[in-house]
């Protein structure tokens, strides 16, 4: 077993105070180990991402390439976002190849829109005084590689090379080659005035202006997709939208270990996601926790709350109050929306838990909430503060004093179905709610799932060889 990996405890050094996991044994039986993840490197984590299904399927996934003027590292938003959906892809399961004329990526020295010999070209074709016999040598230059290259492939995926002018030899050549072709469109240079001097009717001009036989077209924005559609005189129904994706765990820098909590938890596709970082002892009443997660799960079907604190380690009352919320949290069906950070431990730790962790769970939060009904100070509340996340928390003085007069609270005697408004209110809130907007549209499983459709799509049609 992976040294990473979360695993039950046992607790034979205090068999007074099990933990929550034992607990739960005694309840509903054994937790399996493979419902934990394991640790590693993050070549390993991502390879855990792949279900066995996507395993099998890979063998039969298209062969793809992607291309672009220059690759990541060097900077800019078409590397960012071809990087990222090559890296995806393959998670998927696909065969992909990255091919550029500068970068970490197999190299075409032609392809960079630096090259000397393009950026001549460019320069013609600004003036117009392009010579044709010295743009079609390039042209076929390009093309010639560009086929021995990707004669393994069975479609190319090129980023912003087709409607843009700074290396019209590349586009010319991906018209000829004969692979399948999507055009990934980030920009449309046809209709920007920046671009004013490249607008000109005649061949190798007009490529950017007509859409290209045998080339699927791709636009990132619905903008872009009218744009494109009014440069080409066609329907926007004719040209797909698939927007830029983002993997909120990558981007927040959350961490192995935590991610690894999510994904015990079940928490990785929580929408939305509640943290509640309290130790599991009566004071802090998760029986209403409970309650409240389940009156919101009809309307939120994918709601998760993680409780991230330990069972008390001292008082022998915690042990049959643990007993109570699993068993509550049972009969209500509630197994698979909350789970309890205390079911699951690491080797040599008694708790799954750091205090960095919860500190990365914040930033990936929703919502914080609290369920106590006494505090003498609430430093969740802070946490919450710094984290930029709302927080969700009874009506006493303490935590007004605290946090301010901008929390979500619900009255100090109330019941689950208080808590339930008082995380509806805060749900509503305006950050929280364009980044549910954001996560719903523009999470990666979303917009990868928009892109194996397009790449089936274009590979059930037949390729169309330019005349």
């Amino acid at each position: 077993m992976p040294q990473g990996r979360l695993k039950r405890v046992s607790r034979e050094h205090d068999s007074r105070i099990p933990s929550c996991i034992e607990l739960r044994e005694r309840l509903c039986g054994a937790v399996p180990c493979d419902s934990a993840p394991s640790g590693g490197q993050k070549e390993a984590r991502d390879a855990t991402r792949l279900s066995l299904s996507t395993v099998v399927r890979a063998a039969v996934k298209a062969r793809l390439a992607l291309l672009h003027y220059t690759a990541a590292p060097v900077t800019g938003g078409v590397e960012s976002v071809m990087s990222a959906q090559a890296r995806k892809l393959r998670e998927a399961g696909y065969d992909v190849r990255v091919i550029a004329g500068r970068g970490d990526a197999e190299l075409i020295p032609e392809l960079d829109s630096r090259h000397p010999d393009v950026q001549e070209a460019t320069q013609r074709l600004l003036a117009g005084k392009t010579s044709r016999h010295q743009f079609k040598a390039l042209r076929d230059r390009v093309r010639d590689h560009l086929r021995r290259t990707l004669a393994d492939r069975d479609l190319l995926i090129a980023h912003n090379v087709m409607t843009m002018p700074f290396n019209l030899p590349l586009a010319a050549a991906l018209v000829e080659l004969g692979v399948p072709l999507i055009a990934w469109t980030h920009d449309v240079a046809w209709l920007n005035a920046q671009y004013q001097s490249f607008r000109r009717p005649e061949w190798p001009y007009r490529i950017m202006a007509q859409r290209q036989p045998g080339v699927t077209y791709v636009t990132i924005s619905r903008l872009r997709q009218r744009e494109l559609a009014t440069t080409f005189g066609l329907h926007t129904s004719a040209i797909e939208v698939v927007p830029n994706g983002i993997d909120p765990y990558e981007f927040v820098h959350l961490g192995e270990r935590p991610y690894e909590l999510l994904q015990a938890a079940g928490a990785l596709d929580a929408d939305p996601l509640l943290l509640v970082p309290q130790r599991v002892a009566p004071a802090k009443r998760l029986e209403l926790v409970l309650d409240a997660a389940h009156e919101l799960r009809p309307s939120m079907p994918n709601l998760k709350v993680v409780v991230t604190g330990p069972l008390g380690a001292h008082n022998l009352d915690d042990q049959a109050y643990a007993t109570r919320l699993l068993e509550q949290r049972a009969r209500l069906g509630l197994d698979g929306a909350v789970a309890f950070m205390c079911e699951y431990s690491r080797h040599g730790s008694d708790h799954a838990v750091r205090s960095e962790d919860v500190a990365a769970l914040y930033r990936i939060s929703d919502v914080v909430l609290m369920s106590s009904g006494a505090e003498g100070f609430g430093l969740p509340v802070i946490e919450a503060a710094v984290a930029r996340v709302p927080l969700v928390c009874a009506d006493i003085p303490i935590l007004h004093e605290v946090g301010g007069d901008d929390l979500f609270t619900f009255p100090t005697e109330g019941s689950g179905h208080d808590v339930a408004a008082a995380i509806r209110r805060a749900l509503a809130s305006g950050a929280v709610r364009q980044r549910r907007f954001v996560l719903g549209r523009y999470a990666w499983p979303h917009v990868l799932a928009s892109t194996e459709r397009v790449i089936s799509n274009t590979l059930d049609e037949p390729v169309l060889m330019a005349q």
